[in-house]
C-alpha cells in the first residue's frame, strides 16, 4: 500500500496539518500519468494519448483504499498515532469539503511514498 502525503503550505499565523491518503500500490503514479495525457498540447503528448487509447481509463476508486483522509495527531510528520483532520482544516487546505475531490487533489499533488503505511 502506498501513502500519498500532501504537505500544507502554512502562512504566518496559520497552522494547517499535513494530510495523507492510502492508495493501491503503483496506482497513484499510473493515475497521474493518465490524467496528464488528457489535455495534449504537443505532438508527443498526442502520440502518447493515441497509443494509450486502448487502455481503459483508471477510475479514482481503483486508486485509493478509501476516500478517508488522515493526519498524525501532531499534524506534522507521518509517524505516530493517526487521526482525522478537522473538516474546517480540510476546507481551508482544499477549498472544498468533497472527500472525493480532496482525495484527487492529494493524489495529483502529494508526495507518493511507495510501500509505506
Amino acid at each position: 500500500m502506498d501513502k500519498i502525503v500532501y504537505k500544507a503550505a502554512n502562512h504566518p499565523g496559520q497552522h494547517l496539518p499535513d494530510v495523507f491518503i492510502l492508495a493501491e500500490p503503483g496506482m497513484a503514479a499510473k493515475y497521474r500519468a493518465q490524467q496528464s495525457h488528457q489535455g495534449p498540447t504537443s505532438n508527443h503528448q498526442k502520440h502518447v494519448r493515441e497509443s494509450d487509447m486502448n487502455q481503459p481509463p483508471i477510475a479514482l476508486v481503483d486508486v485509493v483504499q478509501s476516500y478517508e483522509i488522515f493526519q498524525t495527531q501532531t499534524g506534522r510528520g507521518f509517524t505516530g498515532n493517526v487521526a482525522r483532520p478537522a473538516k474546517s482544516d480540510l476546507e481551508a487546505l482544499f477549498n472544498t469539503d468533497d472527500e472525493q475531490a480532496i482525495a484527487e487533489k492529494i493524489i495529483m499533488n502529494g508526495e507518493i511514498q511507495e510501500g509505506r503505511v
